[in-house]
């Protein structure tokens, strides 16, 4: 939850939630961090599916089963910060939020800031708000991740392997397991521009040890503002497709 006019509120969601954050670090252990440089919010993850203003998700998700795991990968596409020199957009994978009120989801945000861009790995169990981790993340790196259920126990994990780190997330809760998704979300429900990314190829999505699209009913969504689509999905072909940013 990234905007700071939203923070009390959304800290109070949390305070109510009944998942628990407490991560668990792969390797040294290292202090999450509230990231400070943008204030950009997954204000509302859930996905709307009657129309209205703007269009907050691109990407698909697989519905008509229950999902306890799904894992990806993806290249940091490299932000044209000219025309939007202050947005925002935030690819990820999870579980839950096509049509429930729970997300457990890992990505990162990539901001443009002043016309500079930046890329801020983060996890979440919403409505709880996000924990940002310090590791670096650069355009063009590769990035797998990963989510799963056994139970209540959550485990999230997020790894750059061009800059050689990994970094898992052990969580608790109770949620509906009635969605699995790969996404890139336009940060702020509609408030912030969208940072443009070109375009964004998921691949080797699996949900439950499937290929995405054989895991469940895949539903494609766009990210838009009115009737005007930001984004354009391509097929999805096993477990890969390509996001793609369509405004000049």
């Amino acid at each position: 939850m990234r905007i700071s006019g939203y923070r009390a509120g959304l800290a109070a969601l949390a305070a109510g939630s009944s998942l628990v954050l407490a991560a668990a670090l792969a390797g040294p252990a290292a202090a999450t961090t509230t990231k400070s440089p943008a204030s950009f919010p997954h204000y509302n993850h859930v996905f709307n599916h009657g129309r209205h203003s703007d269009q907050i998700w691109g990407g698909y998700a697989d519905t008509g089963s229950q999902f306890t795991s799904i894992s990806g990968s993806w290249t940091v596409p490299t932000l044209d910060c000219s025309s939007t020199p202050d947005s925002s957009v935030s690819p990820w994978i999870g579980i839950d939020g096509f049509n429930s009120s729970t997300v457990e989801q890992i990505g990162f945000d990539q901001d443009c800031q002043g016309g500079q861009a930046g890329y801020y790995p983060w996890v979440e169990m919403y409505p709880a708000d996000s924990d940002y981790f310090t590791e670096t993340v650069n355009a063009g790196d590769q990035i797998t991740a990963s989510v799963s259920v056994s139970g209540s126990a959550w485990t999230l994990t997020e790894s750059d392997t061009t800059q050689g780190w990994s970094k898992t997330f052990n969580e608790t809760g109770d949620d509906q397991l009635s969605s699995a998704e790969a996404i890139v979300e336009d940060l702020g429900d509609g408030i912030q521009p969208v940072a443009p990314f070109g375009s964004i190829t998921f691949n080797n999505l699996t949900a439950n040890g499937q290929p995405l699209s054989d895991a469940g009913t895949p539903n494609s969504t766009d990210i838009e503002r009115g009737d005007t689509p930001l984004t354009q999905n391509s097929p999805l072909s096993g477990g890969s497709f390509t996001l793609s940013w369509l405004q000049s």
